[in-house]
């Protein structure tokens, strides 16, 4: 799908980017109410994600002018840190089709896409990511190793898939924690070293598999194709 998101946290945004890309979307980014207004008339969008709190106009102005300016009719996803009934009534009431608040959660995230697509249609996106004998189906979230599933959490799946999208990459404790877990989770990074240790077992890596975890010392972790 060709998502149009509507966030101004910079951070934020790139997670949301990141998450959407590597379950096989295609991302139209703004940071201010205006700017997604321009996005939405210059692409034809398959759903959107509005924060609330832009500069500009607001999410909420931005879902009332698609609604009836705009007779926008796509799936729209609200994803703000504004969590009471009466603004969760206010934006659903408004025209939004869910409502998610922040810290948002890939897998969730994630779910909630597939199910508003499902709803307006739209035929959902196979990702496949193969490196070796590991098949990683996104849309799924699943692991495959030499054809067979490996049992994996929900977390340690994404702590996997977050390993091998960057691969090669070296990814801090608190870049893993906010990916996997969200933003400001308030959780010890040594938190992700239990789920690292447990993708390691788990997905039996190292040379005879062709990739490897490396540890880097006090800093985070990093995923690295070995010599055969």
């Amino acid at each position: 799908m060709l998502i149009g998101v509507l966030e101004d946290d910079p951070a934020q945004a790139q997670l949301l980017i990141s998450w959407l890309e590597a379950a096989g979307h295609h991302v139209q980014h703004a940071a201010s109410g205006d700017d997604f207004l321009g996005i939405y008339s210059q692409h034809a969008l398959d759903l959107a994600i509005l924060d609330w709190q832009v500069p500009d106009k607001s999410g909420l102005e931005v879902l009332s002018i698609l609604r009836t300016q705009y007779e926008c009719q796509i799936p729209i996803l609200f994803s703000t840190q504004r969590n009471t009934e009466a603004d969760i009534v206010t934006a659903l009431q408004t025209g939004a089709d869910d409502y998610l608040t922040k810290p948002v959660r890939q897998a969730e995230l994630l779910a909630r896409i597939t199910a508003l697509g499902r709803r307006a249609g739209i035929a959902e996106t196979s990702a496949l990511m193969s490196f070796g004998p590991l098949t990683i189906d996104t849309q799924q979230q699943t692991i495959s190793s030499h054809g067979e599933l490996v049992k994996l959490t929900r977390k340690d799946y994404l702590v996997a898939l977050c390993l091998f999208q960057n691969l090669g990459k070296v990814l801090s404790r608190e870049y893993l924690l906010k990916a996997v877990w969200g933003i400001d989770t308030g959780l010890d990074t040594r938190t992700v070293d239990v789920h690292v240790s447990r993708v390691r077992r788990a997905l039996k890596l190292g040379p005879e598999l062709g990739y490897g975890i490396k540890n880097i010392y006090q800093h985070g972790y990093r995923l690295l194709q070995l010599d055969a």
